[in-house]
């Protein structure tokens, strides 16, 4: 309709006067009600955020769900600050701290940074989306990184992945605006997210190829390239990592010795389909075949519209896929690779979804609500353990039980009648110990044959000559060394069982008397 014809189709008066009140009063109207138009979308939002993540605290400080072997581990590592450790970086132990810092040292207080970054990394994804797109791709974006159960559970969880999570898409974000406009200060706090990501889990090394990758096959990314800034935020990011480097270099190398273990280079290169199916499998699995598949299509076939996107995610898979030919790959190592094709999912939800046909949108609702039961589900632990599971079917038998040992091994602790100490043979099982038995004490690991962990960087037991000590094990006969080490050895079986009596675990636990010193064996391997 032409700005001078009325609703009835009259030509209306070009009274210069009025034609400057409309506008401005059209204008009025507009942003009026733009607002209550925006509240609508990003209410309901927040809304969800505040109930999920009050959930979230409720059932961790409910303490219902224990922490696991490795959360206990980490919380070891908390009590003990260092610029490194032997697997990996400071991040997560200076977050349990904080945690413990202000709740003690409970499950919540553990955990209590897991739900804080979660909603953090859903509001960075907002804006990223809102930058590639628009912002109801960023609100959908958001919402999607919590229905996924691969990224929701870091969420419950504290583990270098939720830090890792955080700190990834904060560098897709900056990394975006720096690509985007060149801004010296977005290539600075980009440089700041890239090394704070490093301090939490080195595996965002993986981002700064494909970041090489967006900046040579793009025009304007070679423009940025013609300046000195990504250089020098490359260098600084790298200057954050150099504690982690020095205090390797002074424990030969621990730390990059047990990656190479872990990823199983060490040990050459082999060529294996059978991993690689394993990978493919596994990303189908926790991604959802569906979105999985949807998202690589949309990122492949919008490679020229949204090259961010496409570069940011393709050549991470395919480095994996590459490298499971070679040796196993385990399922959540990639799953930094998917954060950067979410916008992109989103995007398509938001815009193209009421185009397709209805099998189409059955397909793609199935690909959606099939992750949102599972992390449903995930919040919803109370349910699985009111299931009487069959034995080793429980799906949440990693995180019940130890409080229940714990108890066990404080009664003997009470019974003692001269000072001892506490041991095991595996480093979850001394953390968790050392989380659930009376006191917090201090517990140690011995090296029965076993690779490497943290407690052989820390001090030993063996100024400990003449106290009795408890010994606790997964395995069923004690080991030689460990009866050649004490006077006598008193052992009693623990079975370890859920509310309904079914064992979940068993261990064997040692009386051990009069500690005679114990052979230090170095590690078999990392």
């Amino acid at each position: 309709m032409p700005d001078d014809m009325d609703i009835g189709g009259q030509q209306t008066s070009r009274d210069p006067a009025q034609q400057g009140a409309v506008p401005a009063a059209g204008g009025r109207v507009r942003a009026a009600l733009r607002v209550p138009h925006l509240a609508l979308e990003v209410l309901p939002v927040v809304a969800f955020f505040a109930v999920l993540t009050a959930v979230r605290f409720a059932i961790l400080a409910s303490g219902a769900v224990e922490l696991s072997g490795d959360e206990a581990h980490y919380w070891e590592w908390s009590r003990r600050l260092d610029w490194c450790y032997y697997s990996k970086p400071p991040g997560v132990a200076c977050l349990i701290r904080m945690g413990t810092l202000l709740f003690g040292n409970t499950e919540l207080g553990v955990r209590f940074m897991s739900p804080v970054l979660s909603v953090l990394s859903s509001l960075v994804l907002y804006y990223l989306g809102k930058r590639l797109y628009d912002r109801k791709t960023g609100l959908a974006a958001a919402l999607l990184l919590q229905a996924v159960p691969l990224f929701s559970a870091f969420g419950m969880g504290m583990t270098p992945d939720a830090p890792l999570i955080f700190f990834w898409l904060l560098s897709l974000y900056f990394l975006h605006r720096a690509w985007s406009s060149g801004a010296a200060s977005d290539w600075l706090l980009l440089a700041v997210s890239l090394g704070l990501g490093l301090l939490s889990k080195y595996a965002i090394i993986f981002l700064y190829i494909p970041a090489v990758l967006l900046l040579v096959t793009t025009r304007q990314g070679r423009q940025r390239l013609r300046t000195v800034w990504p250089y020098l935020s490359m260098v600084l990011s790298f200057a954050f990592f150099a504690p982690v480097i020095l205090w390797n270099s002074q424990h030969s190398w621990v730390m990059f010795r047990h990656d190479l273990g872990h990823v199983r280079v060490a040990r050459g290169w082999t060529f294996s389909p059978w991993t690689a199916l394993d990978f493919l499998g596994g990303q189908l699995a926790v991604v959802t075949p569906i979105l999985a598949v949807l998202m690589v299509y949309l990122l492949i076939r919008r490679r020229r519209e949204d090259p961010f996107s496409f570069w940011l995610t393709i050549p991470i898979l395919a480095g994996f896929l590459v490298k499971s030919f070679q040796g196993r790959v385990n399922a959540n190592w990639p799953l930094i690779a998917w954060l950067a094709a979410i916008p992109p999912l989103a995007g398509f939800l938001v815009h193209h979804y009421h185009t397709l046909t209805i099998n189409q949108k059955r397909w793609v609702s199935a690909g959606l609500m099939i992750p949102a039961v599972g992390t449903l589900f995930l919040h919803l632990p109370f349910i699985a353990l009111s299931i009487p599971w069959p034995q080793n079917a429980n799906p949440l038998d990693k995180l019940i039980g130890w409080r229940q040992l714990g108890n066990e091994v404080t009664q003997l602790v009470r019974q003692a009648d001269k000072p001892l100490f506490i041991f095991s043979d595996y480093y979850m099982t001394a953390s968790e110990l050392a989380f659930y038995t009376e006191g917090r004490p201090t517990t140690y690991c011995a090296n029965l044959g076993r690779r490497m962990n943290q407690y052989d960087i820390w001090p030993g037991f063996d100024g400990l000559r003449g106290y009795d000590a408890i010994f606790v094990t997964a395995k069923s006969a004690a080991h030689p060394d460990l009866a050649a080490a004490f006077e006598r050895l008193e052992d009693h079986p623990i079975d370890i069982r859920d509310r309904f009596g079914h064992v979940i675990k068993t261990f064997t636990v040692y009386r051990c008397h009069g500690f005679k010193g114990m052979p230090q064996k170095a590690p078999t391997h990392y």
